[in-house]
């Protein structure tokens, strides 16, 4: 983040807390139960946000290596990347053409062929079909049409983005609408990754990212952990086309109001949240940052899982401990959503209340209705209404 931009911030900062009140928006808003429950909203989700967006689907420094390799399957077209002789990454459906099996699972390394485990045919590093066993079986096959399916793939700023779908654009500074600028600023394409953990919860995608976009909770519900940190209820919202930046502000905020301006620096006294559209939080500490990759589960509106990742300057045993700590509020916040997704359910409350501080939470949900219904419209009670109360 550029200092003016930080200096600008934090004079927002001291006037919200010289007058008790955070930034608000003229009116609260609402949202539609519907967007959480409705099987038909749920399918349009993943048609559109996980087929026709590109995807944050790891780190750079997970493959340093010519043959270092990924997968993802919680998209709905399972992935595999991998770092080619020439340094570059190629992405592919992780599926063989012959019969569809699965070709390589997990991630590793020294990856020069891509060996289907069901019948031996073998890819090279470029996707193209190699050996297939006993070919006289496929006489007149043509090998150049059946090649791995290629997909489009970039990295910048230490992530790796995957377009699901063949032939749509990647452009990650368009994806990002500005924000980029931020995410290069904290230096995080030299950040290793040291750890993702997987968290699968009976609760809808959106619930899950819901609690990263609001600070109202946390004198209530983290009492016991981080709410002594934060100054009650303030953070400011900044959207960035489809993404957002959302800053929590610490109660060491003050420390600077004694030092030049020339000296501030707001990432030690903030928690600085970056929405990377659709599914990925981007999470910037003052010593490291954390990442949470959130996926609807197939054909299960009320379920989800998420990678909860730790990335670093430096290696270290510290990382297994902060993991821990994040682990724990995040399970307070997880229950809680899963308790949500029942109430909804329940069909006994018909929409969701958003306060006039609660900015994030309704730019989120409106960028969501924006992207879906732009390209399709789902069927049932699955519309999304967000208005002012």
């Amino acid at each position: 983040m550029k200092h003016e931009t930080q200096v600008r911030l934090i004079h927002d900062i001291f006037r919200a807390l010289e007058r008790g009140t955070p930034p608000m928006t003229e009116r609260f808003s609402q949202n539609d139960v519907s967007v959480y429950t409705s099987p038909a909203w749920a399918a349009c989700e993943r048609e559109v946000l996980f087929r026709q967006y590109p995807l944050v689907v790891g780190f750079s420094s997970q493959l340093p290596k010519p043959g270092d390799f990924l997968t993802e399957d919680f998209t709905p077209v399972p992935i595999v990347v991998v770092r080619s002789a020439a340094g570059e990454l190629r992405a592919f459906a992780n599926i063989c053409r012959h019969r569809g099996a699965k070709l390589v699972t997990g991630c590793g390394g020294g990856l020069s062929r891509f060996n289907c485990p069901y019948h031996g045919w073998s890819y090279d590093g470029e996707g193209r079909l190699r050996v297939i066993p006993d070919e006289y079986g496929f006489a007149g096959l043509d090998r150049q049409a059946h090649a791995l399916i290629a997909l489009p793939v970039a990295e910048k700023y230490g992530l790796i983005w995957v377009q699901p779908t063949p032939g749509l654009p990647l452009q990650i500074d368009d994806l990002l609408s500005g924000l980029g600028e931020d995410l290069d600023s904290y230096g995080v394409a030299s950040f290793a990754h040291q750890e993702t953990r997987i968290v699968r919860r009976q609760m809808n995608w959106k619930i899950v990212s819901d609690t990263f976009w609001e600070a109202y909770h946390i004198k209530v519900l983290h009492a016991n952990n981080i709410a002594p940190l934060f100054a009650r209820n303030l953070a400011l919202f900044d959207a960035f086309g489809r993404n957002h930046r959302f800053i929590g502000v610490r109660n060491s905020i003050e420390q600077l109001r004694t030092q030049p301006e020339s000296e501030w620096d707001l990432v030690p006294h903030a928690t600085i949240l970056m929405k990377l559209f659709p599914n990925t939080v981007y999470l910037m500490q003052k010593d490291h940052a954390e990442v949470y990759r959130i996926f609807p589960v197939a054909d299960r509106v009320n379920e989800s899982v998420t990678a909860v990742s730790i990335l670093a300057p430096e290696s270290g045993p510290q990382w297994t401990r902060t993991m821990e700590l994040l682990m724990g509020v995040v399970e307070q916040d997880f229950t809680v959503g899963e308790n949500i997704q029942r109430s909804f359910e329940s069909g006994a409350i018909t929409h969701v209340n958003y306060g006039r501080f609660e900015s994030a939470l309704a730019h989120f949900h409106h960028s969501i209705r924006e992207a879906v219904e732009t390209t399709s419209t789902p069927n049932g009670n699955g519309s999304l209404s967000l208005s002012g109360a």
